[in-house]
């Protein structure tokens, strides 16, 4: 992690030694007492830590906000396909730090509904997965992330200002590098399960304004064309 996140911009906070982040802190940083590191607050400002005190019960800390906050995250969303939760993890971290403002899941008509039921999403998991992907950013700001029982409902609560691109490598009509337009001010993507788009949801799809494209002739790993596609979708904001 390039930072470390707090949920408030305090002033003075003692970090128990149960905290995961006392031994980053301690093992990783190596910081003693009088030093300095960089921290940032949930949805809010960058600022420096100081290390007062390695006490018995944990770490003494003292810091310094900046003055504003400013929301980074791109004006993309992210309608996913609900992986098995190993890939799961591996998006919603690779997700936050290239950042996207929004991930919806749904439960795919090729998925497996018992990964819905995965501890990922029954404990606050998931949240820690976000919160690393922002700490390697050197951001401070987090996606929102929102759950639909399949393509059709997700659909009906996405709103519709933003393109609409699907990823589909065997019914597409153009690469998605050619799709992006120095007018367009906001994106939803669209990326299907692990073992791809069933009719229906191709249907569903057109139905709804998405222009289905593709990143090449290679099969990708969900995971994998998540990162391909954020890549190439947030230049239009680099």
């Amino acid at each position: 992690m390039n930072l470390i996140l707090f949920d408030r911009a305090v002033a003075k906070f003692i970090l128990p030694n149960d905290d995961p982040r006392v031994s980053h802190i301690r093992d990783v940083l190596r910081m003693r007492p009088g030093q300095r590191f960089d921290v940032a607050a949930v949805n809010g400002p960058h600022g420096k830590a100081t290390l007062l005190e390695d006490v018995p019960e944990g770490l003494i800390l003292a810091f310094e906000w900046e003055s504003s906050a400013r929301n980074d995250l791109h004006p993309i969303r992210l309608l996913i396909g609900l992986p098995r939760p190993q890939t799961a993890r591996k998006i919603l971290e690779q997700a936050a730090t290239m950042g996207v403002s929004f991930i919806h899941f749904f439960g795919a008509e090729k998925g497996e509904p018992s990964y819905a039921d995965s501890k990922l999403w029954k404990t606050d998991e998931w949240m820690r997965h976000l919160r690393r992907g922002v700490e390697q950013a050197f951001c401070s700001f987090l996606p929102e992330v929102h759950h639909s029982r399949n393509l059709g409902a997700a659909l009906a609560d996405l709103p519709p200002e933003p393109r609409r691109l699907a990823l589909d490598p065997y019914e597409s009509h153009a690469p998605l590098a050619k799709a992006v337009q120095k007018e367009d001010k906001e994106y939803l993507v669209a990326i299907g399960p692990e073992s791809g788009w069933a009719s229906l949801e191709r249907d569903l799809l057109r139905e709804a304004g998405f222009e289905l494209l593709h990143m090449g002739k290679r099969v990708l790993r969900q995971e994998t064309a998540c990162v391909a596609a954020l890549g190439i979708l947030s230049q239009r904001w680099w």
